[in-house]
């Protein structure tokens, strides 16, 4: 592999001969990139520096094997645009959508701080509640039960199950002010 500063300068050197500018943008056609392509510059960019890869890892001697060169080099460029477009197409399928940014956290711990909050509330009330309180607070909000099913189940009036739930909302609210 060769890799000094003038041997770099030799495989610029050869790529600045017209016959080899229109191998690196053919091998670009080649890949489906022209100019109205949305990545053109960056292809073109990764195409002059596989070039110079190529000119590097190329072993037989040069311009002695220059028609075989030209070929390796074709490949190498065509491939590795090819190669860069589906990282860049993988890349943009995986980014959040700019209209879906706005609502997400910027903080990654505000979610969980918000439900150690919310079992803090919740234990702390659940010290406090009295008997039907504490049958209200587990069935409606946690087990999700209507108030029909609640009254059902133990055997009280409609009435009864919203006064368990005002005092409740009241507690929480005393408690959620601290």
């Amino acid at each position: 592999m060769r890799t000094d500063r003038f041997e770099n300068k030799a495989a610029f050197d050869l790529l600045a001969q017209p016959e080899h500018q229109r191998l690196l943008y053919g091998a670009l056609k080649a890949a489906n990139v022209t100019r109205g392509h949305a990545h053109f510059d960056d292809c073109v960019t990764v195409a002059h520096l596989t070039w110079l890869s190529a000119y590097q890892n190329f072993e037989p001697d040069l311009p002695a094997n220059l028609a075989d060169f030209r070929k390796f080099a074709f490949r190498r460029i065509k491939w590795r645009t090819v190669d860069y477009l589906r990282k860049q197409t993988l890349r943009t399928n995986h980014q959040v959508p700019l209209d879906h940014a706005v609502d997400m956290s910027i903080v990654p711990m505000q979610a969980r701080e918000q439900h150690w909050e919310l079992t803090d509330l919740l234990t702390e009330l659940l010290d406090q509640c009295k008997p039907g309180e504490r049958i209200y607070l587990t069935e409606f909000f946690l087990e999700e039960q209507t108030v029909a099913d609640i009254m059902r189940t133990h055997g009280v009036s409609r009435r009864t199950v919203y006064n368990w739930r005002a005092s409740l909302l009241e507690k929480a609210s005393k408690i959620y002010r601290k």
